[in-house]
């Protein structure tokens, strides 16, 4: 074969690989494969709540989807609907399985679709809003079945948590919220209260199980005693055992509040929770309503309240559940109010003493002996909240300014810069020290910015794996804080962003106690850390208030008056 003819025939073969779309140079782009994708990928819905998906589509110009769910167009009242925008609304019963999938197609390319996961589950305090089978436990969803406004054109409907059983006399009663069973002092002795309350039944009311006996007062813009009322029961309608469901019959022995005690309760709309006491002797406002849904609101002031952290130990319609000593069963403070952040409880001894009748005689817990409540697993960690770049670069800097200071103390081990944790959002100076081994305290501020005490060994230090424990406040050091919280509390309740001052321990100093400020988050508080020798542990969140707090979405209706419901519109167009 001549070497012209060899050249032609690989002339030929490179046209034609290029002519076929060959080659790293061709000019026409290889078509791009549709694809869709749905946020959010996997959420857990109550019955009858709403999710809104989004369909994401690529490699088309087309970007319009089919909604479905488990293959229907448009789903069904078994699996859930999705409208044509990807809205969808859970079914009334759970399915079997209680998984479903919400599938959005391409209109492009129906061969591509992407889905979503939906977990169908009862809500957090289910079974407490249930009617319960007579003998009634109490930690369940009741209220005055008076306690209706009608406003609009609708009515709204309101109630709380019946808390525990008591006795005086002889005659056995159901402890909760004055709010709760006598309406804000709005009650009448003998009122019909109801199990469940009525925002559980549509504002009808449900199984009468005893009568408003006697109240607290709650003095408008006073100072107030305990928000505390008492129904007697009517002949078996309650389990006379004072059993509560999900904590089961709680000791008769009450016990003292503790800081960083470990607490249990369950109330009608987050069910079992546990948390731990952040604050003890706390003084502060509550805002309260005369009326469901509306009235008037006034505030009550409160001194040695009991603070407990976690946004999810409650919300509206806990109020009047019994919280109790998660080891042993033991009352220690009755609920009434929160915020976003925290849980506001009377100590139960001064509830008792609140409720005496008329020759003297206080009410007197019913139940058992010690037990451990089992509390549910997964409780969320808090979070820290990093500080600036700014920030941290200044506590950087004066740390490295008083290094030669801070090292001539023996003790020091190692000088760094984190998060603060009793001024989330606030750089530390971080101060590894053997406690054993100080010659003087170490200083809790510097140049104003806040020390963080982590106690480590020298051998912790060289494997730096040991963990750092929370040490134990002695009385001494939770009197020095007490009393200086009595001396500057009511100073700084008068600044509007203060809203509660109490007593706990410092995260930033394990072994110190800590003045706990509340502040309100939506107002600027530069926060001192120190006040008169004592450290200060800052908690944000919003003011406290007797309704209506730490609402969530997709889980219970608007709460006001401890829980609310309208009727008809409520109870029909789900939107929880």
């Amino acid at each position: 074969m001549s070497r012209r003819r060899i050249w032609l025939i690989g002339l030929i073969a490179i046209l034609a690989f290029y002519g076929c779309g060959g080659g790293s140079n061709s000019s026409t782009p290889a078509a791009q494969a549709v694809a869709v994708s749905i946020s959010p990928a996997a959420v857990t819905l109550s019955p009858r709540s709403t999710e809104q998906f989004t369909a994401s589509v690529t490699g088309s110009t087309d970007t319009a989807v089919t909604w479905e769910v488990n293959g229907t167009n448009g789903g069904n009242s078994t699996v859930g609907t999705v409208s044509t925008t990807g809205l969808y609304t859970a079914p009334a019963a759970i399915p079997n399985p209680h998984s479903v999938f919400v599938v959005a197609v391409s209109q492009a390319d129906p061969s591509k679709s992407g889905s979503a996961t939906v977990t169908i589950a009862k809500p957090a305090g289910a079974a407490n809003q249930a009617a319960q089978t007579f003998p009634v436990k109490l930690g369940t969803s009741g209220g005055n079945v008076n306690d209706t406004t009608f406003s609009g054109g609708k009515e709204f409907c309101c109630s709380g948590t019946l808390g525990s059983l008591v006795s005086r006399g002889g005659t056995l009663f159901i402890l909760s919220n004055n709010h709760v069973l006598a309406k804000s002092n709005q009650g009448k002795v003998g009122d019909i209260i109801s199990q469940p309350g009525l925002v559980d039944t549509n504002c009808s009311p449900g199984q009468p199980v005893g009568n408003l006996s006697q109240f607290v007062n709650l003095p408008s813009g006073g100072t107030g005693t305990a928000d505390a009322a008492l129904a007697q029961i009517i002949t078996g309608a309650v389990n006379a055992s004072g059993a509560i469901l999900e904590v089961g019959v709680p000791a008769s022995t009450v016990e003292p509040p503790v800081v960083t005690m470990r607490v249990a309760k369950a109330g009608r709309t987050t069910g079992l929770t546990c948390s731990s006491i952040q604050s003890i002797n706390t003084s502060t406002q509550v805002q309260y309503s005369t009326s469901c849904n509306g009235g008037t609101n006034f505030n009550v002031n409160f001194n040695n309240q009991i603070v407990v952290s976690g946004a999810s130990f409650s919300g509206g319609g806990d109020s009047g559940s019994l919280i109790v000593d998660a080891t042993t069963a033991q009352p220690v403070g009755l609920l009434y109010a929160g915020d976003t952040t925290s849980t506001v409880a009377n100590p139960i001894a001064s509830v008792l003493a609140a409720l005496k009748d008329s020759n003297g005689v206080a009410p007197i817990m019913v139940g058992g002996g010690l037990h451990s409540v089992a509390c549910p697993a997964g409780s969320a960690a808090a979070q820290t909240v990093v500080p600036t770049q700014a920030a941290t670069a200044r506590a950087t800097e004066i740390s490295r300014r008083h290094e030669t200071e801070i090292f001539s103390n023996p003790g020091v081990l190692k000088v760094g810069v984190g998060a603060s944790q009793d001024s989330p959002g606030e750089a530390a100076i971080l101060l590894y020290a053997d406690r054993s081994r100080l010659s003087q305290p170490l200083p809790a501020v510097i140049e104003g910015v806040r020390t963080k005490i982590i106690s480590r060994s020298p051998s912790q230090m060289e494997s730096e794996a040991a963990t750092n424990r929370r040490e134990a406040l002695s009385g001494e050091e939770m009197a020095r804080a007490s009393a200086v919280k009595e001396r500057i509390a009511a100073r700084l309740l008068r600044n509007g962003a203060v809203f509660g001052v109490g007593v706990g321990i410092s995260e930033d100093s394990p072994g110190e106690s800590a003045i706990v400020l509340f502040v309100d988050s939506s107002k600027p508080y530069a926060a001192p850390a120190i006040l008169n020798g004592v450290r200060t542990k800052v908690v944000r969140g919003e003011p406290f208030r007797a309704y209506g707090w730490n609402e969530r979405k997709k889980t219970q209706p608007a709460c006001l008056h401890s829980s609310s419901a309208v009727k008809s519109d409520w109870w029909n167009d789900n939107r929880l």
